[in-house]
């Protein structure tokens, strides 16, 4: 009778391409390493719930890869 609507039904709801919520995601995943110097667990879980595991876990990469080739140092 309920179902919880499939990441991809969330996202056709909202009017989100999956590259806009790549670039959220790694907006928020930014914002809270530097705020807290790390990424908490609670963020990235809602990060998967809202626009799944593999869209939060690429973006984690991507901001992870850039930052250990120094690439926040040098956009300063």
């Amino acid at each position: 009778m309920f179902r919880r609507k499939t990441t991809e039904e969330r996202r056709i709801e909202e009017n989100i391409s999956e590259e806009e919520a790549n670039l959220l995601c790694e907006e928020a995943i930014i914002a809270d390493k530097e705020r807290f110097g790390s990424v908490r667990t609670s963020l990235m879980k809602y990060l998967r719930v809202k626009y799944g595991k593999e869209i939060a876990d690429r973006a984690l990469w991507r901001v992870n890869r850039r930052r250990s080739e120094s690439y926040f140092r040098n956009q300063r």
